[in-house]
């Protein structure tokens, strides 16, 4: 039997590896996603864009070739850009379908698709009109084919300038206005490069530019802001430079990971904190609201309920989070985050009238502008949550790979939740609407819900997150963090005492 890939609807987008997508499986794919925009989701058009990877280029001409067959207008976008410059070309487009060709921080050798639905919906496994991905691969296993009709048509769009103005505006960073600022981007040879240097350089800061080029071969490494082999030379320069502040970005410019003068990240927990009241002022006191990562900081928990924020945990997925922002957005919800360095917004399609309604997307270039400002009016404010920061002490989320015996990963992850509770831990497995956290939370001497009254003073606190990666192949993921040295290690080194069990059989890998 013919490999099919399978294995390529993942529970949030379409990813694979370049080698098992033949000429035959991709040419079925792309039926398999026109047909689903005609047929189900009733779109008379699709907006499609790409980012800088090698595959891409051939992944649009069939995307593209099968969406016109279907009948369908194709809004293309031919040149490398950012996914968030793509979320706001649908936002110029609000009644047409979405399809972004990308694999965000994936290594070269993987390629994928992002979908959006007509409205701005986004569509994930279970997520969309008859279950969005889950239809598509239903679709794909059928052999349905297209069948010969009117064609559609292919119009070139480009919305860079708009997308900078908004962007900006937006942000309250007018013209000029960040003069002064000294600031490092790195772009790790991705497609977010352009649009955001030329929002910094408009905004009058003074910026140093790495890797800018759109390169899918990614000469630097893996697009990936969090492998520190990547990163390693942004952070020296950030080190042996006299920047304020860096950003480095992913291979599809939808990640914001923020660096200290001295080449360390500030949590984007701790950068949301900070941002917050910028955020809150745009609503008008309407939205106060916000989804935290189930792996946030509890110290970034705290500072955003300082803000005025009103806090509740989130399962990981960018499709989730988006699905919830939208569907929670006239309760009040306004902004969530990941620790992986996305950040969420309802984003309203007219800044001047926010009665038309919001789009809850990724924009990083408003995040990176709106922090630039939050800065630049008080940099003492960033030194603190630095030094607030360096007080902890956090193994940040490291994999097991199960490939060998992936029906071994619940045992495991029950046996991990078992020992945590016997050790004293709150076990937190749902979100506060009762739905499946997706991930346990383990804590210790911590509240199970954050509010400005919340004190921290005079405890030793730790918090283990863990879950199973969506985005990776049979991968279990920790996470622990604590205000002391001995308990971070101490409870790092119970999961592994359980871990190490299942490496040393051959069932699993560090």
């Amino acid at each position: 039997m013919k490999d099919l890939n399978l294995g390529m609807f993942k529970p949030y987008d379409i990813r694979t590896k370049i080698e098992k997508l033949s000429d035959e499986n991709l040419s079925r794919l792309s039926e398999s996603v026109a047909l689903y925009y005609k047929n189900t989701l009733s779109a008379d058009s699709v907006v499609l864009c790409r980012d800088a990877r090698l595959y891409a280029p051939k992944v649009v001409e069939s995307l593209k070739n099968a969406l016109t067959r279907a009948g369908i207008r194709v809004l293309l976008n031919p040149l490398p850009i950012s996914t968030c410059q793509f979320y706001y070309s649908c936002m110029e487009n609000p009644t047409s379908g979405g399809i972004m060709v990308t694999a965000s921080h994936n290594p070269g050798s993987y390629i994928g698709l992002k979908l959006m639905a007509p409205g701005l919906f986004p569509l994930a496994m279970g997520c969309g009109p008859e279950g969005g991905i889950t239809k598509i691969k239903e679709i794909y296993l059928s052999e349905e084919k297209l069948k010969e009709g009117k064609k559609g048509s292919t119009e070139i769009i480009n919305y860079l300038k708009e997308y900078i103005a908004y962007s900006m505006k937006l942000a309250g960073v007018e013209d000029g206005s960040l003069k002064g600022m000294k600031i490092l981007l790195e772009f790790l040879s991705g497609s977010a490069g352009t649009e955001i240097a030329m929002a910094f350089e408009k905004a009058g800061a003074e910026i140093e530019a790495r890797n800018i080029v759109p390169n899918g071969l990614f000469p630097g490494g893996d697009p990936n802001p969090i492998i520190e082999s990547s990163i390693a030379p942004a952070r020296k320069k950030m080190r042996e430079g006299d920047y304020d502040i860096g950003f480095c970005f992913d291979g599809d410019g939808d990640r914001l990971d923020l660096m200290y003068s001295d080449g360390k990240q500030i949590v984007p927990g701790l950068n949301m904190a900070l941002i917050a009241p910028r955020l809150l002022e745009l609503y008008g006191g309407e939205k106060k609201d916000f989804y935290a990562d189930v792996k946030a900081i509890p110290i970034s928990l705290l500072e955003m309920a300082k803000s005025g924020a009103k806090i509740h945990i989130i399962r990981n997925g960018h499709s989730f989070i988006k699905a919830k922002l939208r569907e929670n957005c006239d309760k009040g919800y306004f902004a969530s985050e990941e620790e992986s360095a996305h950040y969420y917004m309802n984003f309203p399609y007219d800044i001047d009238d926010h009665s038309k309604g919001y789009a809850a997307v990724e924009n990083t270039l408003f995040f990176a502008l709106v922090t630039a400002k939050a800065y630049k009016d008080n940099p003492d404010e960033y030194k603190r949550i630095h030094e607030l920061e360096g007080s902890l002490f956090r193994e940040r989320e490291w994999p097991l790979m199960c490939e060998a015996a992936p029906e071994k990963m619940p045992e495991i992850m029950d046996r991990v939740e078992k020992r945590m509770g016997e050790l004293g831990a709150t076990i937190i497995k749902t979100m506060d609407d009762t739905s499946d956290l997706d991930a346990t939370l383990m804590r210790f001497n911590l509240p199970v819900s954050f509010d400005i009254s919340t004190d921290l003073n005079g405890k030793i606190w730790a918090q283990v997150a863990q879950r199973i990666s969506r985005s990776e192949d049979a991968m279990c993921r920790w996470e622990v963090v604590s205000n002391s040295k001995e308990e971070c290690d101490r409870l790092n080194g119970e999961v592994k005492n359980i871990t190490d069990e299942y490496v040393k059989a051959g069932l699993a890998k560090y």
